[in-house]
């Protein structure tokens, strides 16, 4: 065992779902009888498995401190249960010959697959509620979008919630009511199917369920039917604030929502508003926002306060020197971590143990070389800091300011401060979705195209659709969609047959839909439009009409001949003197 050195990793063993992440803290203690610097390192795992906030301490005779250690196993295909040893080691500057080690142990699981189930499976009715239930074997949590569809776009949907989170080895409900829509309200009995599909919202393969609804005749409906009681009372009560609330990803910028019922008049801080609506604001300071909703009957209110973090500062002290590499820093989400050379200089008298810290920044958004470094009077040293946003909702293509401070141990009050600013460089990524994927329709065929931005900067896309057979008319409700990061935006799409619904053959048309950003960066997906017109051919038509005009031309022919031998009437009373008259009208013709 090292003389200078004793350190312990809590705990020892880990078990972690592949892709997720799990810590441990070693504790180190200087044994020696003088101030050394510490390096921790780790053998045996890959570096993508591991990251060391912080990998060198400096520590006096006797003194310990605490260092992060963050495992995250990468995603695995295969399923199971893997264990991993591996080794942590601490070795003394003073003297490399000097090194302690533990030994440890991770299992890894792989997340499994989710069960999705509904009931009842079958509902006889105008309209039914089911039971959408979500059950997750895994030992990680699930955030999950429910959609619901039919194939000939007849029937209408209501989710609560549309989107969960589903814990680890637990189930999940959501309710969802279908009713028909005014295409499928007439007609007899019809078994109506249609489709749940339940998607993870970070991506992958989703689930889907079928369930049915029994179409009954509208006639069966008709004694149930009820007239609404008319209440006037609610006229006269006041007006109601339903929600009011401010959200925020990174305490820098926030988002109100607010939704009003029964008012004549809004207001957010003395500036009229609409009764529902969100804006994004982004204070410097603590501030109370006020929604008042009024109206004849009344008036009501409500606040939220913000509180946003603190603007860094500056400030210096005579028994420290900071001098920062740069302070002016760009940094893509994600990419390549940007260095940053601390240079920490004692001006102080005596010896002393000074703190590193970043403030305005999330832990996750940077690591450091040493958390702690101790130096002799006019003594200098490095610390080296790396920063590294993460690329996840809420980080944004903007500058960051953040605060480097250097703190004496030994007096708390003194401490220098170097403001700097973190650019995150724009950065464009989206996916594209249309669903339905299959329509069937006589007139014209509705989707809805989804563009979800998940990258840290907004987008400008342009959407175009065309089909192989050109035989389609096209439009979008907006072409030129704008998507703010870390949103999904759904584009409303319309394809019609040129050939018109009432007479054609029956075709299936193969849509491609290209949503091309500004960068020029296109994607495509494809869709399809069954077309069924109401009558297949021109050729029964005609028959018909044909007919009825060999009908008419007989007829009219009899109508004649009765009117030219003296009507009906004679035929009927006496037909020798109605025969005599016709021949002799015949003979009259023919005799001039």
């Amino acid at each position: 065992m090292p003389d200078r050195i004793e350190v312990t990793v809590t705990p020892t063993t880990f078990t972690v779902t592949a892709g997720q992440t799990v810590e441990a803290t070693a504790t180190l203690r200087n044994l020696g009888q003088t101030v050394d610097q510490f390096t921790l390192s780790i053998d045996g795992l890959d570096t993508g498995w591991f990251t060391l906030p912080v990998s060198s301490v400096a520590l006096f005779p006797n003194d310990q401190d605490n260092l992060r250690i963050i495992l995250h196993p990468p995603e695995m295909a295969e399923s199971g249960a893997d264990s991993y040893p591996f080794r942590v080691k601490v070795s003394s500057q003073e003297n490399p010959d000097e090194i302690a080690t533990v030994d440890l142990t991770i299992e890894t699981r792989v997340l499994p697959g989710l069960a999705l189930e509904i009931s009842p499976q079958r509902i006889t009715g105008r309209k039914g509620t089911y039971q959408i239930i979500i059950n997750n074997p895994g030992d990680g949590e699930a955030a999950l979008h429910l959609r619901a569809s039919d194939t000939q776009g007849i029937l209408r949907y209501s989710l609560e919630p549309d989107s969960l989170t589903v814990p680890a080895a637990s189930q999940s409900e959501a309710t969802l009511e279908v009713r028909l829509g005014w295409k499928a309200f007439l007609g007899g009995e019809k078994d109506l199917t249609f489709q749940v599909l339940a998607s993870l919202a970070e991506g992958g393969e989703a689930k889907t369920i079928d369930g049915q609804l029994v179409r009954v005749p509208w006639q069966r409906t008709l004694p149930r039917v009820r007239l609404p009681q008319i209440r006037l009372p609610w006229l006269t009560r006041p007006p109601v604030i339903d929600s009011f609330k401010a959200t925020t990803d990174d305490k820098r910028e926030f988002k109100l929502n607010w939704s009003v019922k029964r008012a004549t008049d809004v207001k957010l801080n003395d500036e009229p508003v609409d009764s529902q609506g969100e804006r994004l604001i982004a204070p410097t300071e603590p501030e109370n926002y006020v929604l008042t909703a009024s109206s004849k009957h009344g008036q009501s209110s409500q606040t939220v306060n913000v509180q946003p973090l603190p603007m860094p500062e500056a400030k210096a002290s005579e028994r420290i020197r900071v001098t920062p590499s740069s302070t002016q820093l760009q940094v893509q989400a994600g990419g390549v971590p940007v260095p940053v050379t601390l240079q920490v200089q004692n001006l102080g008298e005596i010896v002393d143990k000074f703190l590193v810290e970043i403030e305005g920044l999330d832990e996750s958004w940077h690591s450091r070389s040493a958390s702690s470094i101790a130096l002799m009077p006019q003594a200098t040293d490095q610390v080296q800091i790396s920063f590294h946003p993460p690329k996840k909702k809420g980080v944004r293509a903007k500058a960051y300011p953040f605060a480097i401070t250097v703190r004496s141990q030994s007096i708390s009050e003194e401490a220098t401060s170097v403001v700097g600013q973190l650019e995150v460089l724009p950065s464009v990524e989206f996916k594209l979705g249309v669903h339905p994927y299959r329509v069937s329709a006589r007139r014209k065929g509705r989707y809805l195209v989804s563009l979800a931005n998940n990258g840290v900067s907004g987008i400008n896309l342009s959407l175009t659709a065309t089909d192989l057979d050109e035989g389609l008319r096209l439009h979008f409700d907006n072409e030129n969609p704008e998507v703010t990061a870390w949103n999904t935006v759904e584009v409303p799409m319309i394809a019609k047959p040129k050939r018109g619904s009432m007479v054609g053959e029956r075709k299936r048309y193969d849509i491609t839909v290209t949503a091309m950003a500004a960068d020029g960066n296109p994607q495509s997906i494809n869709c399809e439009l069954n077309h069924r017109p109401f009558i297949a051919s021109w050729r029964p038509v005609l028959r018909v009409v044909r007919a009825l005009l060999v009908l008419t031309a007989v007829g009219l022919l009899i109508g004649f001949v009765l009117h030219w031998g003296g009507g009906f009437r004679l035929l009927t009373s006496n037909p020798q003197t109605w025969w005599n008259q016709l021949v002799q009208t015949f003979g009259g013709w023919f005799s001039r």
